[in-house]
Protein backbone atom coordinates (compact mmCIF):
# COMPACT_ATOMS: atom_id res chain seq x y z
CA UNK A 1 0.00 0.00 0.00
CA UNK A 2 3.21 2.13 -0.11
CA UNK A 3 2.36 3.83 -3.45
CA UNK A 4 -0.81 4.91 -1.90
CA UNK A 5 1.04 7.24 0.32
CA UNK A 6 3.07 8.40 -2.31
CA UNK A 7 0.30 9.95 -4.99
CA UNK A 8 -0.91 11.90 -3.06
CA UNK A 9 2.46 14.09 -1.97
CA UNK A 10 3.53 14.40 -5.27
CA UNK A 11 0.26 15.80 -6.61
CA UNK A 12 -0.10 18.31 -3.95
CA UNK A 13 3.76 19.12 -5.18
CA UNK A 14 2.35 19.87 -8.54
CA UNK A 15 -0.63 21.67 -7.21
CA UNK A 16 1.52 24.11 -5.28
CA UNK A 17 4.15 24.35 -8.14
CA UNK A 18 0.62 25.50 -10.27
CA UNK A 19 -0.88 27.80 -8.27
CA UNK A 20 2.21 29.28 -7.49
CA UNK A 21 3.23 29.93 -11.05
CA UNK A 22 -0.22 31.51 -11.49
CA UNK A 23 0.82 34.54 -9.94
CA UNK A 24 3.06 35.44 -12.25
CA UNK A 25 1.17 34.90 -15.09
CA UNK A 26 -1.30 38.02 -16.60
CA UNK A 27 -4.60 36.74 -17.53
CA UNK A 28 -5.77 37.95 -21.12
CA UNK A 29 -8.67 35.62 -21.67
CA UNK A 30 -12.15 36.51 -20.19
CA UNK A 31 -13.83 33.52 -17.92
CA UNK A 32 -15.09 30.48 -19.46
CA UNK A 33 -19.32 31.02 -20.16
CA UNK A 34 -21.05 29.18 -17.25
CA UNK A 35 -22.88 27.36 -20.87
CA UNK A 36 -20.06 26.75 -22.42
CA UNK A 37 -20.19 24.60 -25.68
CA UNK A 38 -17.30 22.62 -24.23
CA UNK A 39 -18.22 19.95 -21.13
CA UNK A 40 -15.41 19.98 -18.87
CA UNK A 41 -15.49 16.28 -17.99
CA UNK A 42 -18.77 15.44 -19.45
CA UNK A 43 -19.31 13.23 -22.11
CA UNK A 44 -16.68 14.50 -24.98
CA UNK A 45 -13.29 12.78 -25.12
CA UNK A 46 -11.57 15.52 -24.60
CA UNK A 47 -11.96 17.94 -21.47
CA UNK A 48 -12.77 21.65 -21.87
CA UNK A 49 -9.21 23.61 -21.74
CA UNK A 50 -10.37 26.65 -19.98
CA UNK A 51 -11.01 26.21 -16.45
CA UNK A 52 -14.81 27.17 -14.96
CA UNK A 53 -14.90 31.34 -13.70
CA UNK A 54 -13.33 32.52 -10.83
CA UNK A 55 -14.85 31.78 -7.80
CA UNK A 56 -17.06 29.40 -8.98
CA UNK A 57 -18.10 25.42 -8.17
CA UNK A 58 -19.82 23.21 -11.05
CA UNK A 59 -20.97 19.85 -10.79
CA UNK A 60 -21.50 16.85 -13.49
CA UNK A 61 -23.78 13.55 -12.84
CA UNK A 62 -25.01 11.24 -15.30
CA UNK A 63 -25.23 7.99 -16.69
CA UNK A 64 -22.82 5.58 -19.35
CA UNK A 65 -22.94 2.24 -20.66
CA UNK A 66 -20.32 0.74 -22.43
CA UNK A 67 -20.56 -3.52 -23.00
CA UNK A 68 -21.59 -5.10 -20.00
CA UNK A 69 -21.26 -1.64 -17.21
CA UNK A 70 -23.62 0.73 -16.09
CA UNK A 71 -21.70 3.71 -14.29
CA UNK A 72 -23.29 6.57 -12.58
CA UNK A 73 -20.44 9.29 -12.71
CA UNK A 74 -19.64 12.40 -10.75
CA UNK A 75 -17.36 15.01 -10.93
CA UNK A 76 -17.03 18.13 -8.86
CA UNK A 77 -15.29 21.41 -9.57
CA UNK A 78 -14.09 24.26 -7.66
CA UNK A 79 -12.13 27.51 -8.57
CA UNK A 80 -11.38 28.76 -5.09
CA UNK A 81 -9.11 31.42 -6.54
CA UNK A 82 -9.38 34.64 -8.77
CA UNK A 83 -6.91 32.86 -11.47
CA UNK A 84 -7.57 30.75 -13.88
CA UNK A 85 -7.04 27.82 -12.20
CA UNK A 86 -9.32 24.93 -11.10
CA UNK A 87 -9.23 21.84 -9.11
CA UNK A 88 -11.49 18.72 -10.13
CA UNK A 89 -12.70 15.12 -8.48
CA UNK A 90 -13.84 12.44 -10.94
CA UNK A 91 -15.08 8.89 -9.34
CA UNK A 92 -18.12 7.00 -10.14
CA UNK A 93 -20.62 6.97 -7.76
CA UNK A 94 -22.11 3.54 -8.53
CA UNK A 95 -20.10 1.07 -11.30
CA UNK A 96 -22.15 -1.84 -11.98
CA UNK A 97 -20.74 -4.69 -14.13
CA UNK A 98 -21.84 -7.72 -15.11
CA UNK A 99 -20.06 -11.08 -15.52
CA UNK A 100 -22.27 -14.19 -16.98
CA UNK A 101 -25.61 -14.75 -15.00
CA UNK A 102 -24.14 -12.16 -12.27
CA UNK A 103 -24.14 -8.63 -12.10
CA UNK A 104 -21.97 -6.39 -9.36
CA UNK A 105 -22.75 -2.93 -7.99
CA UNK A 106 -20.65 -1.30 -6.12
CA UNK A 107 -19.09 2.33 -5.24
CA UNK A 108 -16.35 3.09 -8.03
CA UNK A 109 -12.90 2.44 -7.15
CA UNK A 110 -11.15 4.84 -8.52
CA UNK A 111 -10.55 8.77 -7.92
CA UNK A 112 -8.94 11.10 -10.25
CA UNK A 113 -7.36 14.47 -9.52
CA UNK A 114 -7.21 17.46 -12.30
CA UNK A 115 -5.87 20.68 -11.63
CA UNK A 116 -6.21 22.93 -14.60
CA UNK A 117 -4.11 26.22 -15.26
CA UNK A 118 -4.82 28.04 -18.27
CA UNK A 119 -0.84 28.99 -19.59
CA UNK A 120 -2.00 30.65 -22.97
CA UNK A 121 -4.33 32.80 -23.86
CA UNK A 122 -4.42 34.39 -27.56
CA UNK A 123 -6.82 35.72 -29.19
CA UNK A 124 -9.09 32.60 -30.31
CA UNK A 125 -6.21 30.15 -28.97
CA UNK A 126 -6.10 28.71 -25.28
CA UNK A 127 -3.37 26.52 -23.94
CA UNK A 128 -4.09 24.94 -20.17
CA UNK A 129 -1.52 22.34 -18.67
CA UNK A 130 -2.95 19.82 -16.15
CA UNK A 131 -1.35 17.69 -13.29
CA UNK A 132 -3.61 14.73 -12.61
CA UNK A 133 -3.37 11.75 -10.22
CA UNK A 134 -5.48 8.65 -9.92
CA UNK A 135 -5.81 6.74 -6.62
CA UNK A 136 -7.15 3.25 -6.76
CA UNK A 137 -9.39 2.22 -3.62
CA UNK A 138 -9.64 -1.80 -4.07
CA UNK A 139 -8.62 -4.63 -6.74
CA UNK A 140 -5.80 -2.53 -8.32
CA UNK A 141 -2.44 -1.77 -6.61
CA UNK A 142 -1.11 1.37 -6.84
CA UNK A 143 -2.36 5.00 -8.22
CA UNK A 144 -1.13 7.10 -11.45
CA UNK A 145 0.10 10.61 -12.23
CA UNK A 146 0.67 12.33 -15.15
CA UNK A 147 -0.05 16.03 -16.69
CA UNK A 148 -2.19 16.94 -19.91
CA UNK A 149 -1.69 19.37 -22.52
CA UNK A 150 -4.82 20.60 -23.96
CA UNK A 151 -5.00 23.58 -26.45
CA UNK A 152 -7.85 24.78 -28.17
CA UNK A 153 -9.02 26.76 -30.96
CA UNK A 154 -11.69 28.70 -32.05
CA UNK A 155 -13.45 30.48 -35.31
CA UNK A 156 -16.91 32.28 -35.33
CA UNK A 157 -19.56 28.50 -34.98
CA UNK A 158 -16.54 26.59 -35.15
CA UNK A 159 -14.07 25.04 -32.25
CA UNK A 160 -11.44 22.65 -32.27
CA UNK A 161 -9.98 21.03 -28.90
CA UNK A 162 -7.73 18.36 -28.17
CA UNK A 163 -6.05 16.51 -24.92
CA UNK A 164 -2.73 14.76 -24.98
CA UNK A 165 -2.13 13.39 -21.69
CA UNK A 166 0.43 10.86 -20.78
CA UNK A 167 0.26 9.32 -16.96
CA UNK A 168 3.05 6.68 -15.56
CA UNK A 169 1.58 3.97 -12.80
CA UNK A 170 2.92 4.14 -9.65
CA UNK A 171 3.32 0.71 -7.97
CA UNK A 172 2.16 -1.09 -11.27
CA UNK A 173 0.20 -4.03 -11.67
CA UNK A 174 -1.94 -5.71 -14.34
CA UNK A 175 -4.77 -3.56 -14.06
CA UNK A 176 -2.38 -0.35 -13.63
CA UNK A 177 0.00 0.02 -16.44
CA UNK A 178 3.93 1.59 -16.11
CA UNK A 179 3.39 3.77 -18.93
CA UNK A 180 -0.37 5.09 -20.95
CA UNK A 181 -0.53 8.02 -23.77
CA UNK A 182 -4.15 9.79 -24.93
CA UNK A 183 -4.52 11.81 -27.61
CA UNK A 184 -7.88 12.93 -27.89
CA UNK A 185 -9.21 15.51 -30.59
CA UNK A 186 -12.93 17.17 -30.87
CA UNK A 187 -14.26 19.29 -33.26
CA UNK A 188 -17.90 21.13 -31.76
CA UNK A 189 -19.94 23.08 -34.23
CA UNK A 190 -22.63 25.42 -32.60
CA UNK A 191 -26.05 25.56 -34.22
CA UNK A 192 -27.81 28.40 -32.58
CA UNK A 193 -27.91 31.48 -30.58
CA UNK A 194 -28.81 29.46 -27.03
CA UNK A 195 -25.46 27.64 -27.47
CA UNK A 196 -26.75 24.07 -29.11
CA UNK A 197 -24.06 22.35 -30.70
CA UNK A 198 -22.84 18.55 -32.33
CA UNK A 199 -19.51 17.60 -31.70
CA UNK A 200 -17.41 14.28 -33.68
CA UNK A 201 -14.18 13.22 -31.79
CA UNK A 202 -11.33 10.96 -32.19
CA UNK A 203 -9.48 8.83 -29.79
CA UNK A 204 -6.16 7.55 -29.98
CA UNK A 205 -4.92 5.53 -26.80
CA UNK A 206 -1.23 3.45 -26.37
CA UNK A 207 -1.50 1.50 -22.95
CA UNK A 208 0.38 -1.63 -22.28
CA UNK A 209 2.19 -1.77 -25.40
CA UNK A 210 -1.04 -2.03 -26.95
CA UNK A 211 -2.63 0.86 -29.43
CA UNK A 212 -6.41 1.22 -29.48
CA UNK A 213 -8.28 3.58 -31.63
CA UNK A 214 -12.43 5.13 -31.11
CA UNK A 215 -14.97 7.46 -32.64
CA UNK A 216 -17.50 9.28 -31.22
CA UNK A 217 -20.27 11.72 -32.29
CA UNK A 218 -22.85 14.04 -29.67
CA UNK A 219 -25.32 16.95 -29.18
CA UNK A 220 -24.94 19.60 -26.29
CA UNK A 221 -28.32 21.35 -25.28
CA UNK A 222 -27.73 24.11 -23.20
CA UNK A 223 -29.78 25.37 -20.15
CA UNK A 224 -29.04 28.79 -17.66
CA UNK A 225 -25.99 27.77 -16.34
CA UNK A 226 -25.53 24.34 -17.72
CA UNK A 227 -26.31 21.88 -20.44
CA UNK A 228 -27.40 17.90 -20.97
CA UNK A 229 -25.00 16.02 -23.25
CA UNK A 230 -25.55 13.50 -25.21
CA UNK A 231 -23.25 10.86 -26.75
CA UNK A 232 -22.50 7.46 -28.77
CA UNK A 233 -18.96 6.41 -28.85
CA UNK A 234 -17.09 3.56 -30.56
CA UNK A 235 -14.31 2.30 -28.66
CA UNK A 236 -11.16 0.04 -29.38
CA UNK A 237 -12.16 0.28 -33.47
CA UNK A 238 -9.21 -1.91 -34.38
CA UNK A 239 -9.22 -3.99 -31.92
CA UNK A 240 -12.47 -5.36 -29.95
CA UNK A 241 -15.17 -3.07 -31.04
CA UNK A 242 -16.98 -1.33 -27.87
CA UNK A 243 -20.20 0.46 -28.12
CA UNK A 244 -20.50 3.52 -25.19
CA UNK A 245 -23.62 5.75 -24.76
CA UNK A 246 -23.20 8.58 -22.42
CA UNK A 247 -25.89 11.12 -21.07
CA UNK A 248 -24.67 14.02 -18.86
CA UNK A 249 -26.13 17.48 -16.63
CA UNK A 250 -23.14 19.81 -15.79
CA UNK A 251 -24.18 22.82 -13.91
CA UNK A 252 -22.40 25.81 -12.99
CA UNK A 253 -23.54 27.06 -9.36
CA UNK A 254 -21.65 30.49 -9.63
CA UNK A 255 -19.75 32.30 -7.48
CA UNK A 256 -20.08 30.28 -4.27
CA UNK A 257 -16.66 31.34 -3.04
CA UNK A 258 -16.73 34.76 -3.47
CA UNK A 259 -17.54 37.13 -0.79
CA UNK A 260 -21.22 37.95 0.32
Amino acid sequence: MKPLVRLPAIFVLIVFACYASSHAQSQTASSQPLNAAVSDYGTTFIFSPPPICPKCLETETGFESVSAGRLLPMVVTVAPFKTVTDFSVLVNILDSESTGNDRTTQFGNRFDFVLRQQVVAKGNFALVMAPRGAVFTRGVDGGRAGLTAAPQVGKGNNLLAANFTWTGGIGTSDGNPRSDYQGFFDYFRTLDQRGTAFFLGFAHEISGGEQTAGTEEGLVIPFRNGQVELESAQLNLNVNPVWQFQTRVIVNWGKVFARR
